[in-house]
């Protein structure tokens, strides 16, 4: 049985995990053709099927974090850096007294810049808890994920996002108003002005490539390569 928020204290507490995963998402504008709760979504179901495969415990979803960069859109909902942070730190706290000693931020909102430093942080001061942090946007490089993609500008409601909610939650996917936009400036321009500025549609990439196909290898292509960083982590931690 998989250990969640759905199992009782005495089933966690008997199971003694010693890992916990938290699922990151956000509550942000997708474009015309995707959900605000897209990248919360995505995470929880990533972070579930490692969960299921390893046993991890499972912690809800966090749906919101860091998106300054929709601020104005309808249903985005966001948080300042420095309130992560403090969200991180007392719930790596709160695990480590129940003997957790690795908390994996699984992050499918590629725009939570402060977990780095968050996570550098509480590794460096805290021996008894190890933080893991999971960016979907930056996994190592995976050949078998870079062929199923036929564009290679994929950051906000594109073909990776859009085939991965066609696979997870198809219903939710207007698929008549997608809007392909690859704006001609670098991730970096983020930190300088909204995605507005660049893309009107507040896409970034071409969802009009997306399928469910695709979705679907996607998908465990990313919980095998999740899994495999985490041991690579964990290894590392034991040297």
């Amino acid at each position: 049985m998989m250990l969640s928020c759905e199992s009782t204290s005495e089933e966690i507490r008997s199971a003694r995990p010693d890992t916990a995963i938290l699922p990151v998402g956000s509550t942000e504008q997708h474009g015309p053709h995707l959900p605000v709760c897209t990248d919360a979504l995505i995470a929880g179901q990533v972070a579930t099927a490692i969960c299921e495969r390893t046993g991890a415990l499972l912690l809800p979803t966090l749906p919101y974090s860091t998106c300054r960069e929709h601020r104005g859109s309808s249903g985005t909902v966001w948080m300042n850096a420095s309130t992560f942070d403090a969200l991180i730190r007392d719930m790596a706290a709160c695990l480590r007294e129940q003997g957790i000693r690795r908390l994996v931020l699984l992050l499918a909102h590629g725009g939570v810049f402060i977990a780095g430093p968050t996570t550098r942080e509480i590794n460096s001061d805290s021996p008894d808890i190890k933080v893991i942090r999971v960016d979907l946007s930056i996994l190592p490089a995976s050949p078998e994920r870079a062929a199923i993609l036929e564009c290679r500008d994929n950051l906000h409601a594109c073909e990776s996002e859009t085939s991965l909610m066609l696979h997870l939650a198809g219903h939710l996917v207007r698929r008549d108003r997608i809007v392909d936009c690859v704006p001609q400036v670098p991730r970096d321009f983020l930190n300088y002005q909204p995605i507005f500025k660049y893309s009107p549609a507040g896409v970034w990439g071409r969802p009009s490539l997306a399928s469910r196909e695709k979705g679907a290898a996607l998908f465990e292509l990313l919980v095998r390569d999740c899994i495999s960083y985490i041991n690579s982590v964990n290894a590392a931690l034991e040297l």
